[in-house]
């Protein structure tokens, strides 16, 4: 939604690219979808939990009981392969050379964690606002 017109004659065809890992997927363009474009399109990316082998740690000496709490409750927490950010960028369609219209860094721990979020995310280009695009973030586990 709001998004800035690209176009100087007629609507722009706007479309999303996200990548995620080195991966990226793009949706549709919407033909003459304007500023306020609907893709209502699933796009789906694996998620790799990263294997870190640490060896068990000494046991405590007086006074560290903090230190290790701590560490315990880092390792009940996901690390993700690749990060837990995900980058969506959005163009008017042009054949010859798409315009950028702006684009965002999503975070994904919410969507890990509680397996899902909906929500919307602002565009920038240039620090300059762009508008913004609506996500519904599922995570299904496989475990």
């Amino acid at each position: 939604r709001n998004l800035p017109n690209k176009r100087h004659i007629g609507k722009q065809d706007p479309y999303c690219s996200v990548r995620l890992n080195g991966e990226t997927r793009r949706t549709k363009a919407v033909k003459r979808g304007g500023q306020h474009p609907e893709w209502d399109e699933e796009v789906r990316f694996t998620i790799l939990e990263e294997v870190v082998e640490e060896p068990p740690p000494p046991p405590p000496k007086d006074g560290e009981q903090e230190v290790v709490k701590e560490k315990e409750k880092e390792k009940g927490k996901r690390k993700i392969k690749g990060g837990t950010q995900m980058q969506l960028m959005c163009y008017a369609d042009d054949p010859k050379d798409p315009d950028l219209i702006g684009e965002t860094m999503v975070d994904l721990t919410e969507a890990l964690t509680k397996g899902e979020t909906d929500e919307w995310f602002t565009l920038m280009n240039k620090d300059k606002y762009c508008g913004e695009v609506f996500l519904e973030l599922t995570f299904w586990s496989n475990v």
